[in-house]
């Protein structure tokens, strides 16, 4: 099989040959159809996460991905082959399965079927960004009118929690370029835009909001850049951040209710969220598609920023 893969503690990720591994009782074999990018494959593909994570040589890169189910271990009755599903894989250690491949065999894996009409680009771009979305929004517990900032609302994550929040009647701000940028989250549904890229993000949203907002989703704002868009909660509101950034304990002494949101895609979510884009009641923007050739491409174009997500093909 071909694969994207960390072969060397001090080299970065590139495509090898790999053999096919056996189908345990447990596992799966499944032909990749489509993976997409997360900013975690952009780290573990430079090498930056093997002295935090152990990892079992070769690694191959990659989280979500959707393709056809070609071989089933005989412990497993959840799908059969020939089942078209979408699905992630755990970053648990020791990190070794991946996505950016055309065969994926695994036990290591949360799987979902994927609903008749979706594109296996579309589902593959669902899994990790939906959920870490859907968790986001859910942990801010929307009211309706509420104003809501959302930080990187271009993104994978950002896009989904723009729609899920218009959708539980939130008026959303979404950071955003004047151009493409701000047409694209209006176009989801943002009330309002502001534009990172003419000065800081806190102060221009404080001169539009002097009474403070009622909750924030922030993706991309770590370190000490979270705080002056913490600030901009107003006591008793909502954060979920996506970055760790959060201080929880301080947050709480202006009733301020702050999570810090690790992503965790389930049956469940998938099958909500893709039922969702089947029903066309939520949109997967994809900015481009990449051949598994230039993986390493689509990795170096996510660090740039994108406008939705990003799609690995390998066929």
């Amino acid at each position: 099989m071909k694969a994207f893969a960390l072969t060397a503690p001090d080299q970065p990720a590139r495509l090898v040959e790999l053999p096919d591994p056996e189908v345990a009782a447990d596992g799966l074999a499944i032909d990749v159809r489509a993976a997409s990018v997360n900013g975690f494959d952009v780290y573990q593909a430079s090498g930056g996460l093997m002295g935090m994570m152990e990892h079992a040589l070769p690694t191959v890169v990659g989280r979500d991905f959707a393709g056809v189910v070609v071989a089933g271990g005989s412990d497993r009755s959840d799908v059969v082959v020939g089942d078209e599903v979408l699905g992630f894989i755990p970053s648990a250690p020791p990190l070794h399965d991946g996505t950016y491949t055309n065969r994926l065999t695994t036990a290591n894996v949360v799987i979902a079927r994927k609903p008749e009409g979706l594109p296996f680009e579309t589902a593959a771009a669902i899994p990790l960004a939906g959920a870490t979305a859907l968790d986001a929004v859910d942990a801010i517990s929307i009211e309706p009118g509420d104003v809501v900032l959302i930080a990187g609302a271009t993104g994978g994550v950002g896009s989904f929690a723009t729609q899920l929040a218009v959708q539980r009647g939130a008026t959303v701000i979404a950071t955003a370029q004047r151009g493409d940028e701000d047409a694209f989250v209006r176009d989801l549904g943002a009330s309002d835009t502001i534009d990172y890229s003419v000065g800081e993000v806190a102060p221009t949203v404080r001169a539009k909001y002097p009474d403070g907002i009622a909750a924030l989703i922030d993706t991309v704002n770590g370190g000490d850049a979270f705080a002056p868009m913490a600030d901009l909660v107003r006591d008793g509101g909502r954060i979920a951040t996506t970055l760790g950034a959060a201080d929880v304990e301080t947050l709480a002494q202006r009733n301020v209710r702050a999570t810090n949101v690790m992503g965790a895609p389930t049956p469940e979510k998938m099958t909500s969220l893709a039922d969702a884009v089947v029903a066309g009641s939520l949109r997967v923007g994809i900015q481009r598609t990449f051949p598994l050739d230039d993986v390493a491409e689509a990795l170096e174009a996510f660090s740039g920023g994108t406008i939705g997500k990003l799609v690995v093909v390998p066929r």
